[in-house]
């Protein structure tokens, strides 16, 4: 692959290791990374390997960047300068910057400016509408290109409605790469931004770009300019019944990325009605969304909460439709914000009897997960599962064991059975061990029984970090306070891996005062140089289950506070500093 550009530096990337915390998997020349540019500011950029196509977990490999949009942060790169690799808010590697090509990126490490700043551009705005209240072509083409230069869209954000309005309706004016590089450049401030599009844009400003851009012909660029404006419209969903017909018509596009934005799109209409509902329904009927794209099933979701007389229409296409559709539906219960009708729940039973000889298959598997909603059919839903933790199928096992769990089964006999299941390792993206521990979770103090065998497992090294986040919750929720289990979660913590011992952590502040002997592990994690807490909630969190553990004036709580309050990561060390001075109760 090529670059869509120049590369703006070079750098070497290094990936942390699965075992710590790191990807599953290697990543890919094209491979889109989270660059941390600044404390407050994180800029997306397209890597091209230059050794290998690839870059393993816990490997190292030469890599040439573009980043996205390099002139909205300038002046914050500089030789051997290294940047956190981020995917959402977790670490997955750092990269050590070896050559700058792009001049506006370079700076050295005293110039630095920790904090992004946006371009001061309304002044300049200012003057060049100057220009454009003349006649003169030449100038006020020059003057567009000037503005094209500096990105309009953090002008146009800072614009008042009359500057704003005048620039868009200047002849030559590129409407839609404006709005494009708007939602590009400021993802952090994309509430703020968009809150100012809408106010000094209006309704049909933005309606003749969506459907300006619902008409292009080029596939490529019509994904990505419907993607950009869609956007905008999920995050203003006033805007969503202004275009609903240009909405479902990319539910007919056959474009999987497509028909799954337009779900989204759907998820925030105001209203849903019966039209929707049938268009979903012909939608998953051929597509289906047991699998990837999903979001037609939230959109039938949506409208089923905010439309309950819907159900008689799905109930009635059920009956006839194929494969697709009757997985479709099942799955998109999974999102509803309203208990299921007992219709439904009769309904799910009846397939989950009638099922023919092959009980080892997907149709059924989606079947078993719908079970777990049954819950005024609790009895005859647990008598179809019970067996199902035998299947042959390691999918049909973990599915069941999971709605078991969210069923809150009682049954002593059951719950042993979902013990022995903690063991069964047998799977891909996730396993048998991780559902059935997932369950046991869910039926926490129920689960007190399989404490020993819990114990086991976390006795066992090899178990890697994903599994010991999950036992960490699993005791956490049954809430056994016996020494054992305590110094189970401190072993955890003590391994210093960040996603498990900051749930073990957690988990001990809920067991209290008898968590004491773990605090020494929870203090030197949270002073490790692996803690890298970038989240306000799970920092609170974790000083809320220090204080549960001790007195709120102990030593050692205040010092892991004060540590927390000096993060470079602006909304932690806040949150940190709430608590130093008493406005968050201690």
């Amino acid at each position: 692959m090529t670059l869509p550009r120049p590369a703006d530096f070079e750098g070497i990337l290094s990936l942390s290791r699965t075992d710590n915390d790191g990807r599953q998997s290697a990543v890919l020349t094209g491979y889109r990374a989270v660059h941390q540019l600044h404390d407050n500011h994180c800029s997306t950029g397209i890597h091209e390997y230059l050794d290998s196509d690839q870059v393993q977990p816990g490997e190292s490999g030469r890599v040439a960047v573009c980043l996205s949009t390099p002139d909205m942060y300038p002046a914050c790169l500089w030789d051997g300068r290294e940047l956190n690799i981020l995917e959402g808010k977790k670490q997955v590697g750092t990269l050590r910057v070896t050559s700058i090509f792009n001049t506006t990126l370079r700076t050295s490490p005293g110039e630095y400016l920790i904090r992004w700043q946006a371009p001061r551009l309304a002044e300049i705005g200012a003057c060049l509408l100057d220009l454009f209240q003349g006649d003169d072509y030449q100038i006020n083409q020059q003057a567009l290109q000037d503005l094209h230069k500096l990105h309009a869209s953090p002008l146009v954000l800072r614009m008042d409605a009359t500057l704003f309005k005048t620039v868009m309706n200047m002849p030559g004016f590129d409407k839609a790469n404006c709005v494009a590089r708007m939602l590009t450049g400021y993802r952090l401030n994309y509430t703020r931004s968009l809150a100012a599009f809408k106010a000094a844009s209006g309704d049909e400003t933005f309606l003749s770009l969506f459907k300006g851009a619902s008409r292009k012909k080029a596939q490529e660029e019509y994904t990505q300019v419907v993607t950009d404006l869609g956007s905008l419209m999920y995050a203003l969903p006033g805007y969503g019944h202004l275009a609903q017909e240009e909405v479902l018509a990319l539910l007919d596009t056959g474009d999987s990325f497509l028909i799954s934005f337009a779900g989204t799109m759907m998820d925030a209409f105001p209203t849903l009605d019966d039209r929707h509902i049938a268009q979903l329904l012909d939608t998953m009927e051929e597509y289906g969304v047991h699998e990837w794209p999903y979001q037609p099933g939230i959109a039938l979701a949506a409208a089923l909460t905010k439309n309950p007389k819907g159900f008689d229409t799905v109930m009635s296409r059920f009956e006839h439709g194929n494969d697709n559709l009757q997985s479709g539906i099942l799955r998109s219960f999974e999102s509803l914000e309203m208990a299921l009708p007992l219709q439904a729940q009769d309904m799910i039973v009846r397939r989950a009897q009638s099922h023919g000889g092959n009980r080892d298959d997907e149709a059924y598997s989606t079947t078993v997960i719908a079970l777990a909603l049954c819950k005024d059919r609790q009895a005859e839903a647990v008598a179809i599962l019970a067996p199902c933790l035998e299947s042959e199928a390691w999918f049909i096992r973990g599915n069941a064991a999971m709605s078991l769990g969210l069923l809150g089964i009682e049954d002593e006999v059951l719950i042993n059975r979902l013990g022995d299941l903690i063991f069964d390792t047998e799977g891909n993206d996730w396993s048998v061990q991780s559902a059935t521990l997932g369950a046991l979770t869910e039926l926490g103090d129920k689960a007190r029984s399989q404490i020993d065998k819990l114990l086991r497992l976390a006795r066992d090294d090899e178990d890697d970090n994903y599994t010991k986040q999950m036992l960490a919750d699993c005791f956490g929720a049954i809430g056994d306070d016996s020494a054992s289990v305590i110094e189970a979660l401190r072993k955890i913590v003590a391994k210093q891996a960040y996603n498990s011992g900051r749930l073990a952590v957690i988990a001990l502040g809920k067991l209290g005062k008898a968590a004491k002997p773990a605090m020494d592990a929870i203090k030197a994690f949270i002073f490790s140089e692996d803690y890298h807490v970038d989240d306000a909630e799970k920092a609170r969190a974790v000083i809320d289950a220090c204080i549960a553990i001790n007195d709120a004036d102990n030593v050692d709580v205040n010092n892991c506070i004060r540590h927390l309050a000096k993060s470079v990561h602006a909304d932690v060390a806040e949150v940190a500093h709430q608590y130093l001075s008493g406005e968050t109760k201690k």
